[in-house]
């Protein structure tokens, strides 16, 4: 019987063991994850049901938290050197019976170095990882369902046929235990005549996004006094990722795809958090500016993914092409209503107690660019994922200077300010006459107008940061 098995150390990451028990159990049954404390019975030989229980499964998640390497025992020694260390002797056999193991990071720790492991762990400093942090589990706990469903379909398969759905044939149990993200990516394969069941799936996570966001839930009256603002603009922009969570994975899957059949799809479904009822007149300020960080972190998801699906006249279309309407009417362009200084204030984003202390105009994109690679997960790889951020500020940049003096920037400008010729040559490239976003009607078709925003755009970078 496949299954999965939960490694971890006491005191090290117990949270989130606890949670990945909770969230595997109740998706694939509690009998197809092994989790010693609950797994093992009272009087029952636990060093011969944890082997046991390990050589049954398909998957062993070793959660490791900031403890994990330096733990050490009433002696000073360090446990992961002891041979009967239980967390060691537990990944080493995963590894001797063929198991996959799957580094689970907890909190943000760095990913793991061979040089601080023993010989007989070294290698699981190779082996792809997740992260988890208790402030995004939210996002974190699906997309390892997601991930374990898609590398282990028995998982799937055996709980439906262990638990027969009254009144409906086999097949639909098996439906309601598949991962969301599978039967997404199935539906995005499917003929044209199947693109409904996409646009379904992505209209009801967003309106499942969009009842979260209720004046009950993030308030909009009252005041704070400076000290106590950081803190709670904090809390309420990781309230918006979480609720935002699943709906960001859905549209970073559905645009790396390539399928032009839903570019509509996306441009509605910006439109419909730029438009959801807007604060009350007693408002203040930095919770109306806020109000739209659900909005850019969707707009951030489509243009990440279309520069990496090579869609940048999507990104044109999405940035210069769909508007806002303003209190007095004025359509406002995306490109203009979602600067990120209209959405945090620089100096609000620096100060945040976890995620500031970089420089205030760099603040937003760092931390957006830390929200999104979770996002982005497994849909382009890390180092192709930090390309394509990194080009769609920089091509929403030039297309913010074309249009008027003013650039957001972000990180990217610090690279492009010490003269990086590899961001300049990898923008340069798409940027062409005959390039797609050219020929989508950016920069009035010239490549003269390009060159222009390329010395605003440096001219930009070096009063800032030089």
């Amino acid at each position: 019987m496949p299954g999965v098995f939960v490694n971890y150390r006491t005191g090290d990451g117990e949270w989130a063991a606890a949670l990945v028990k909770r969230e595997l159990g109740a998706r694939f049954g509690s009998d197809q994850v092994f989790y010693a404390s609950q797994s093992i019975r009272l009087g029952e030989d636990f060093s011969r049901e944890i082997l046991s229980g390990l050589r049954r499964c398909e998957v062993l998640l070793a959660l490791i938290g900031p403890r994990w390497v330096t733990a050490t025992d009433r002696e000073g020694v360090r446990r992961l050197d002891k041979p009967d260390d239980w967390v060691r002797r537990e990944i080493n056999e995963a590894f001797q019976c063929g198991l996959r193991v799957i580094p689970v990071l907890i909190d943000g720790i760095d990913p793991l170095n061979e040089a601080d492991l023993p010989d007989s762990l070294r290698r699981l400093a190779r082996c792809q990882y997740l992260r988890m942090h208790h402030r995004s589990d939210d996002l974190d706990l699906p997309r390892l369902v997601d991930e374990l469903v898609e590398l282990v379909p028995e998982l799937v398969t055996t709980r439906a046929a262990a638990v027969p759905v009254a009144g409906r044939a086999h097949h639909a149990a098996e439906g309601e235990l598949r991962s969301t993200i599978t039967e997404f990516r199935q539906a995005l394969s499917e003929p044209a005549g199947q693109a409904t069941a996409v646009h379904d799936r992505v209209h009801v996570a967003a309106t499942s996004a969009l009842d979260a966001l209720t004046d009950a839930r993030y308030p909009t009256t009252g005041h704070l006094d400076d000290s106590d603002l950081p803190a709670a603009l904090e809390e309420r922009l990781t309230r918006y990722e979480q609720d935002l969570a699943p709906l960001l994975r859905l549209v970073a899957i559905g645009v790396r795809s390539e399928d032009r059949r839903h570019d509509d799809l996306w441009i509605t479904l910006v439109d419909r958090f730029l438009h959801r009822a807007r604060p009350q007149r007693d408002a203040q300020e930095v919770w109306v500016a806020a109000a739209a960080y659900p909005a850019l972190l969707l707009v951030y998801a489509i243009g990440v993914a279309g520069v990496a699906a090579g869609r940048e006249d999507l990104v044109h279309r999405l940035l210069c092409r769909t508007a806002v309407a303003e209190p007095g009417g004025r359509p406002t362009p995306v490109l203009r209503a979602m600067a990120l200084r209209n959405v945090v204030d620089p100096r609000h984003a620096a100060a945040l107690p976890v995620w500031g202390g970089t420089p205030p105009h760099q603040a937003l994109s760092v931390h957006l660019r830390q929200v999104l690679s979770r996002v982005f997960f497994n849909i382009v790889d890390g180092g192709a994922f930090e390309w394509s951020f990194e080009d769609y500020e920089c091509l929403r940049s030039l297309l913010e200077l074309h249009d008027a003096p003013f650039s957001s920037l972000g990180e990217f400008a610090v690279r492009l300010d010490q003269d990086d010729a590899v961001l300049f040559q990898r923008n340069a490239a798409r940027l062409d006459r005959d390039s797609v976003l050219l020929r989508a009607g950016a920069f009035d078709g010239n490549p003269d107008q390009v060159a222009a925003a390329w010395r605003e755009l440096r001219q930009a970078t070096r009063a800032r940061y030089s």
